[in-house]
C-alpha cells in the first residue's frame, strides 16, 4: 500500500474526516491510489472506506479518458504555486450511476516541500451541497477553516516566552464566544475556556512537544459560551524558526457529538435496550469483580436467575409496549431489595439476573430469597395505571459453594431455575451438586440420542386401533421406541422431551416418518390394509418452516396419498402463536390432511380451540378412560366429550383401554374407536404384519 514519506502530522488527515459530512479522500500524488477515505464516502459513492483503500481513483471516474484528463488538470494546477484548486466534474458511484460533483483539492507537502498526497473534498451538486467559493476564487486556509467543526490556528511562541496567534479561523471562536482578533493577541481567552485540569495538561504537553518538535494530539474538555461541556481534539505540529521562535500549525476539532455517540453505543453494547438494565456481558464482568471481593471479605454472595411465568400472555393481551413497560417494572422491583454495588441485569426474553453481596449467614441468604419472591405478590402498576399480575420462579447459587468463575456461578443459578420451573409447587430453588450431575447425565443422553438417530436405532412401533362397534382393525398410532442391546427400552418419557429441548426432534421425526411410509408402501404392495397411521406432531414441528412441505414430498416419493396418515396434535402445539397455527392447520385440512387432537380434556383451553380449528377427530385421554367404568364423574365427562364431538361432527378415539369393562362402557357411550393394551400393545413392524395377516384370513 502507498504511504506518505516524510509527512509529519498525518493525524491532520484523520482530523479532516471528522470535520464534515462530505466525502474526503487522501490520494497518493504519484500513484493516484486512495490512501484513506472518510465514512461519508459511503453515502455518496456507495463504497465502504476500507473497500476503496489502496485502489486507484479511476474507479470513481466515468471512464479512463475522464480519469486521465482529471489527473492532467490536477497536476498542472497543483504543480504551480497554488496549493488548492476547485473544479466541477462528473463522477461514478458503485452501482454505475453517475453524478455531477464539485471538488475542493488541496496538496500535502512533505520533505523539501515536495508534493506527496492530495486531500479531496467532494460535494454532490444534485444534493444542493455545492461549495460556496470566495468571490475571487482564491481558496485559502481560511476557506478550509470554515468547513470544520472547530478551527484552524497558528500559534507563535517567541523566544521571550510570549504567545500570540497569527491567525485563527473556524467556528470555534464563535462557540467560545470570543473575538478572533482579540484571541490572536491574548491566548488566555482560549485557554480560559478549557477545564482547569486540561489547561495545565495542555501547557505541559506543549512545552515538551516544543522541545522535540513532535506532533501533539490531545483530547480536552472545554466550555462553550453558554456553559455547555465540550470535548475538543487538539492536533498540532510545531516547527522552529531561525530566530528561535516556535510556530504551531494545528486544528481544534469539536468532537463532542462523536464522543457522545460513542458513549451511547458503548451503553447500548453493555445494556439491554428495553429495560436499560445491564446485559449479561456487563453482569458477568461485574460478578467476577464482586466474587474477588467476597473471597477477601468472607461474606456470602448470592446470584439469582429469575423467570417470569407465561410472560408471552402479557404481550399477547396488552401489547408489546405495555409488555416492555412490565419488564422495566420487574427490574425496578428487583432493584428495590438490592443495595450498594448489587446489580440487576436482563438476561434474555423474560429472564433476569441479579446479585446480592454482604450476606453473612445461610439463614440471611434464605430470607433474601423469600424477600425476592414476595416482591411479586402484588401486581405491577404500569405507566398508564393498569395493573399486571406476574408469577416468578427463581434459581439461586451461592458463592463460595462450588463455583470458581462468574460464568459457573451464573450457570449454577440457571440450573436451579430450570429445576424449580419443573416443580409447580415451588417458587425458588438453590443450586446443588446433584443438579450438575443431572446436566452431565442429560449431555450423555443427548450424545447417545444423536448417535441412535444417525444409526436408525430408534424405530417405529405400531399400536392398533379398532372400531368399537365391530372390532375391525381401523388404524394405528405410531410410537417411537429405543431398544437397547440388553433387550430393555429407553423410556420415551426420557428421550422425547430431550429431543424437543435439543432440536433433535426434527431429525428423529424425519427418520420415523420415512420408516413408517416405507413400511406402509410395503404393506400395500403385499395386499395388506393397515388403515391410517397416526403420527404425533409436536409444537416444534408445526412451527418449523417447510416441515409439511417435506412431509408431502416424502408421500410423493413413496407414491402414497395423504389418506395414509392422521396428524395428531396436543394442545401445546397451538397454545402459542394461535393465529399462525390455525392458518397452517386450515391449509393442511384443505389439502386433505386428517387432523386429530390428542389427550383431549387435559389442557386448559381445549374447548375454546376445538370449535376454531379444523380437527376431524379427538382422542379422549387415558386419565378419563381408566375410570370410566367405576367413576360416575369420569363417565359423565367421557359422555359429555363424546356428545360434544358428535355435535361438531368429530370422530372419537378412546386411548388407554385396558379392561373388558372399560371397553363395554365406551361402546355403550357411542365411542367410535378403541386403542389400548386390552386389545393390542404397541408392536414392531413384523408383529403388526402378523396381525394384519391374521385379520385378513
Amino acid at each position: 500500500m502507498d504511504k506518505i514519506p516524510g509527512l509529519s502530522g498525518t493525524n491532520l488527515i484523520e482530523a479532516a474526516f471528522l470535520a464534515h459530512d462530505q466525502p474526503v479522500f487522501v490520494v497518493s500524488w504519484q500513484t493516484r491510489r486512495i490512501l484513506a477515505a472518510s465514512e461519508a464516502v459511503y453515502r455518496i459513492f456507495g463504497w465502504r472506506p476500507e473497500e476503496l483503500q489502496d485502489h486507484s481513483t479511476e474507479m470513481l471516474h466515468v471512464d479512463a479518458e475522464s480519469f486521465q484528463r482529471f489527473g492532467e488538470i490536477s497536476e498542472r494546477i497543483l504543480g504551480s504555486e497554488k496549493d488548492t484548486f476547485h473544479c466541477s466534474y462528473r463522477m461514478r458511484r458503485r452501482d454505475g450511476s453517475t453524478f455531477d460533483s464539485e471538488n475542493m483539492i488541496g496538496i500535502i507537502r512533505g520533505e523539501a516541500d515536495a508534493p506527496v498526497a492530495v486531500v479531496s473534498v467532494v460535494s454532490e451538486v444534485s444534493e444542493g451541497r455545492s461549495f460556496t467559493l470566495p468571490v475571487d476564487h482564491s481558496l485559502s486556509l481560511a476557506w478550509f477553516g470554515s468547513r470544520l467543526r472547530g478551527g484552524i490556528f497558528q500559534r507563535v511562541q517567541r523566544r521571550d516566552g510570549s504567545i500570540a496567534y497569527s491567525f485563527h479561523h473556524g467556528a470555534l471562536a464563535e462557540l467560545f464566544g470570543i473575538d478572533p482578533k482579540q484571541a490572536r493577541s491574548d491566548p488566555d481567552l482560549v485557554l480560559d475556556r478549557l477545564h482547569p485540569d486540561d489547561r495545565e495538561r495542555l501547557i505541559h504537553s506543549m512545552d515538551i512537544a516544543s522541545q522535540n518538535l513532535s506532533v501533539l494530539d490531545m483530547e480536552l474538555s472545554a466550555y462553550s459560551a453558554n456553559g455547555e461541556r465540550l470535548t475538543l481534539r487538539n492536533i498540532s505540529q510545531p516547527r522552529r524558526l531561525d530566530d528561535g521562535a516556535t510556530i504551531w500549525d494545528g486544528l481544534i476539532l469539536d468532537i463532542t457529538e462523536q464522543r457522545f455517540a460513542e458513549s451511547r453505543i458503548q451503553h447500548l453494547v453493555m445494556h439491554d435496550r428495553v429495560t436499560g438494565l445491564p446485559n449479561v456481558v456487563t453482569f458477568e464482568e461485574r460478578l467476577q469483580q464482586v466474587m474477588n471481593h467476597a473471597a477477601d471479605s468472607g461474606n456470602l454472595l448470592v446470584v439469582g436467575a429469575l423467570n417470569v411465568g407465561r410472560f408471552y400472555t402479557v404481550n399477547e393481551s396488552l401489547g408489546f409496549k405495555r409488555g416492555d413497560d412490565a419488564l422495566r417494572k420487574i427490574g425496578d422491583r428487583l432493584s428495590s431489595v438490592l443495595q450498594g454495588n448489587d446489580m440487576v441485569a436482563r438476561y434474555e426474553g423474560d429472564e433476569f439476573l441479579f446479585m446480592a453481596q454482604g450476606l453473612e449467614t445461610l439463614e440471611s441468604v434464605r430470607r433474601f430469597a423469600q424477600a425476592v419472591i414476595t416482591l411479586f405478590d402484588e401486581p405491577l402498576e404500569l405507566d398508564d395505571g393498569s395493573l399486571v399480575s406476574v408469577s416468578v420462579k427463581v434459581g439461586f447459587s451461592v458463592f463460595p459453594d462450588g463455583a470458581g468463575t462468574a460464568d459457573e456461578l451464573r450457570r449454577n443459578a440457571d440450573l436451579a431455575l430450570q429445576r424449580v420451573r419443573k416443580d409447580p409447587d415451588r417458587r425458588f430453588e438453590f443450586y446443588s451438586e446433584e443438579m450438575s450431575q443431572e446436566v452431565l447425565e442429560a449431555l450423555a443422553m443427548e450424545r447417545s440420542l444423536r448417535d441412535a438417530i444417525q444409526k436408525g436405532a430408534i424405530v417405529p412401533h405400531y399400536q392398533p386401533q379398532f372400531e368399537a362397534s365391530s372390532g375391525r382393525l381401523c388404524g394405528m398410532e405410531v410410537l417411537a421406541r429405543w431398544p437397547l442391546a440388553n433387550d430393555s427400552m429407553v423410556s420415551p418419557g426420557r428421550f422425547i422431551p430431550l429431543a424437543e429441548e435439543t432440536g433433535l426432534i426434527h431429525p428423529l421425526m424425519e427418520h420415523l416418518v420415512d420408516s413408517v411410509l416405507a413400511q406402509i408402501r410395503q404393506w400395500r404392495q403385499d395386499g395388506l390394509s393397515p388403515g391410517p397411521a397416526a403420527i404425533n406432531v409436536s409444537a416444534h414441528q408445526i412451527r418449523r418452516p417447510g416441515f409439511f412441505d417435506w412431509l408431502f414430498d416424502r408421500l410423493a416419493h413413496y407414491d402414497l396419498g395423504i389418506d395414509v396418515l392422521t396428524v395428531e396434535l396436543t394442545e401445546s402445539a397451538f397454545l402459542l402463536d394461535f393465529v399462525d397455527v390455525r392458518s397452517t392447520l386450515e391449509k393442511l385440512a384443505n389439502k386433505g390432511v386428517r387432523l386429530s387432537i390428542d389427550d383431549f380434556g387435559t389442557g386448559y383451553s381445549s374447548l375454546s380451540y376445538l370449535s376454531q380449528l379444523p380437527f376431524r377427530e379427538l382422542k379422549i385421554d387415558q386419565s378419563f378412560v381408566s375410570e370410566v367404568d367405576v367413576s360416575r364423574r369420569k363417565r359423565a365427562v367421557v359422555k359429555g366429550i363424546i356428545e360434544l364431538a358428535r355435535a361438531l361432527e368429530l370422530d372419537v378415539v378412546a386411548e388407554g383401554v385396558e379392561t373388558e369393562s372399560q371397553l363395554s362402557e365406551l361402546k355403550a357411550l357411542g365411542c367410535d374407536s378403541i386403542q389400548g393394551f386390552y386389545l393390542g400393545r404397541p408392536m414392531n413392524a413384523g408383529a403388526f404384519t402378523d396381525l394384519l395377516l391374521a385379520r385378513k384370513l
